[in-house]
């Protein structure tokens, strides 16, 4: 027997720049199979009906940058790696309550979380497993230099170290084996580094050439965390697929990525209030002052080269960065002159891309899998509505309700 629910209110797809107002959506079990003007709809008897005054239905949120590993979490119990898994589960949650149905994950945890939820044992949205990210020694991901390489290797959930071509092959092979179904590198330091500059330039020609070589082996792709300009040209030139962050683009990184059709991932929020954030160690706040306006340029270079662009957080559920704002990443990519129906498909159809699931994700049409929202208002007219978890009334994936609030009316 056929499960069919019905959302009405405005709709925005994410493919036509304009909604529809008086709009209908139709779900058999997990698929969506009608989207469009409620007049046209047909309706089977015994529907159930979901509709909340003057609210609107999107595709649901996909963060396209996002590290499951719970260590600065609101919810943390503890600091062992079954007190971090737990915790994550709860960090789930709260991605869920704020309308995020979707994300790339690069940690340690990303493999058991996916297979976990894909079965139903937690609450949580589709995950793309990217491992643990790589870098080199004395690089952005290198964080206590008091332990052997090898020891850190053992114990990091969220990073993994290598030096020299053939470290480079066990390396990205030691990922695959975690379950990763892209790679992530650091092709430059960052702000965060605890030791390196967010200038310095990480790996080597070679090393690249066999990370990158070896990710397209597994018939997948590199992504980098791309700060300082010239690493991200080494890498941009060695082939990698994506970049993340973007801070300090320049026109020659952007006519590279536009001739390779390269996407790049957000993380804007972070790079614009860096500088405000509490308690930020004295390393970060140096490094911190001069990455907003870069930011800001880059991002505005990127829109005039017509880049594709993503929508990431690099949020970690912290006081800075609580999951329940993390819709604040839209109305950062407006600040950098984005419109409103530009930074939402950043975060649903583009991001659906990066997961290499936009056959089924990321837009509200007919055939695709029924991850939708329902918040209060019209972001097209107040992009900022999807900055407060409370504005989003309900959440479904692949058809089931997975938060719904009192105002959201259902019944036959």
């Amino acid at each position: 027997m056929n499960d069919v629910k019905v959302l009405t209110g405005r709709i925005i797809d994410s493919v036509h720049d304009e909604p529809v107002g008086d709009g209908a959506v139709v779900i058999e079990n997990d698929r969506i199979v009608y989207a469009g003007p409620r007049a046209s709809a047909e309706i089977p008897a015994g529907a159930v009906r979901y509709t909340c005054d003057g609210a609107t239905i999107m595709a649901g949120f996909i963060d396209a940058h996002i590290h499951l590993v719970g260590a600065e979490s609101v919810h943390r119990s503890g600091d062992t790696p079954y007190d971090l898994l737990l915790t994550t589960v709860r960090d789930l949650c709260d991605l869920v309550d704020a309308g995020v149905t979707g994300v790339r994950d690069m940690s340690a945890f990303g493999r058991p979380l996916r297979d976990a939820i894909a079965k139903g044992n937690i609450k949580g949205p589709r995950i793309m497993v990217g491992g643990r990210v790589l870098s080199i020694s004395s690089g952005h991901g290198d964080f206590d230099v008091t332990k052997p390489v090898a020891q850190c290797n053992r114990e990091d959930l969220t990073g993994y170290m290598m030096d020299g071509p053939e470290d480079c092959y066990r390396g990205v092979r030691q990922q695959f084996r975690e379950g990763a179904e892209f790679i992530k590198i650091c092709a430059t330091g960052g702000v965060s580094s605890a030791i390196d500059d967010y200038n310095d330039q990480e790996f080597s020609p070679e090393e690249l050439r066999v990370i990158i070589s070896e990710a397209k082996r597994h018939n997948t792709y590199v992504t980098a965390h791309c700060t300082g300009t010239a690493g991200t040209k080494a890498a941009l030139k060695a082939g990698i697929g994506c970049v993340e962050h973007g801070v300090m683009l320049d026109e020659e990184c952007c006519q590279i990525m536009r001739e390779n059709n390269i996407p790049l991932v957000t993380t804007l929020s972070v790079a614009l209030g860096l500088a405000d954030m509490q308690n930020l160690p004295p390393h970060m706040l140096r490094k911190a002052q001069g990455v907003k306006e870069a930011a800001m340029r880059s991002f505005r270079l990127a829109r005039e080269y017509g880049l594709t662009v993503a929508l990431g957080t690099d949020y970690s559920n912290s006081p800075n960065t609580p999951y329940k704002a993390i819709g604040q990443e839209f109305y950062s990519l407006t600040r950098c002159g984005y419109t409103p129906m530009e930074a939402i498909r950043a975060g649903t159809l583009h991001g659906a891309m990066l997961m290499r699931r936009a056959h089924e994700l990321g837009t509200v049409t007919p055939g695709k899998l029924a991850d939708l929202v329902m918040v209060r208002g019209n972001p097209l007219e107040d992009i900022r509505l999807l900055a407060d978890a409370d504005n989003v009334k309900l959440v479904l994936i692949g058809g089931q309700v997975q938060k719904q609030l009192p105002e959201v009316r259902h019944g036959l």
